[in-house]
Formats: structure tokens, C-alpha cells, sequence
């Protein structure tokens, strides 16, 4: 009699297993890894869109070059090295924006992981400069 108590309580103790883990916290860890994905997917696609209205945005700024200031008598506008460097910027805009477009980001991220296991003494002396700096930046 022991014998077929003990089989009933393994039995009811498999199937009650088996109900957890086919709809319990297993699908609900997939379902959110899912929506993470298809949100990181598009972050790129967004960083790349604000990156070319910026650029746009600098070059639509720039000043006619004939505008001066009201009450100077040097045109401030019509200074060639802010022109350059306003130039500069929004080009170096645009090519990080196309080449976020463009960045295959899985082999990007193999490469890094070469790159680390290759050169693990570099890569921790760029991740603790880099640390570094943004931790001054954002001090600020």
C-alpha cells in the first residue's frame, strides 16, 4: 500500500512541474527578451535620425554671410573659421549617423570581443581612460 501512495504523489508532483514551466516564468523571461531586442534593434535607427537633424539643424543656423550684429561694427557671421568648424561638425554628424545605418552591429560586436580576448591588457586600459572621461564629463 506504501508503494502505490508513493507513486501517486510523484506523479501528481511531475505533472504540477510541468504546468509551471510550460506557461509560468519561463514565457514570460522570452516574451520580455523579445520586446528588449526589438527595442535595442531601433536605437541606432534613432541615434542616426537625431544625428542627421542636428546636422541639419547646424547647417539651416549658419548665418547669411552678409548679417552683422546690430551695433558692431565686425561681422561675426562672415568669420570663416566658425564657418569651417560649423561645417566640420555637421559633416562628422552626418557620416556617424550614415555609418550607423550602415554598422552591421553583430559583427561589431565580434569584433570588440577579438579584439578584448587578443589584447585584454589594452582593452582594460581603453575601458578605464574612457571611464574616466565620461565620469569627468558628466561631473561637470
Amino acid at each position: 500500500m506504501e508503494s502505490t501512495d508513493n507513486e501517486s504523489i510523484s506523479t501528481s508532483t511531475g505533472s504540477d512541474q510541468s504546468t509551471i514551466d510550460d506557461g509560468g516564468v519561463s514565457g514570460r523571461v522570452k516574451s520580455v527578451a523579445t520586446s528588449v531586442k526589438q527595442k535595442a534593434s531601433t536605437i541606432p535607427a534613432m541615434l542616426a535620425d537625431g544625428l542627421e537633424a542636428g546636422a541639419e539643424a547646424l547647417r539651416q543656423r549658419r548665418p547669411s554671410p552678409n548679417a552683422t550684429t546690430p551695433g558692431t561694427s565686425v561681422a561675426v557671421a562672415s568669420d570663416s573659421s566658425i564657418d569651417a568648424v560649423t561645417d566640420t561638425l555637421a559633416t562628422g554628424m552626418q557620416s556617424s549617423a550614415e555609418w550607423l545605418r550602415d554598422a552591421d552591429l553583430d559583427k561589431l560586436k565580434s569584433g570588440v570581443e577579438k579584439q578584448v580576448k587578443e589584447h585584454p591588457a589594452r582593452s582594460l586600459l581603453v575601458a578605464l581612460g574612457a571611464g574616466y572621461l565620461i565620469g569627468k564629463i558628466l561631473r561637470r
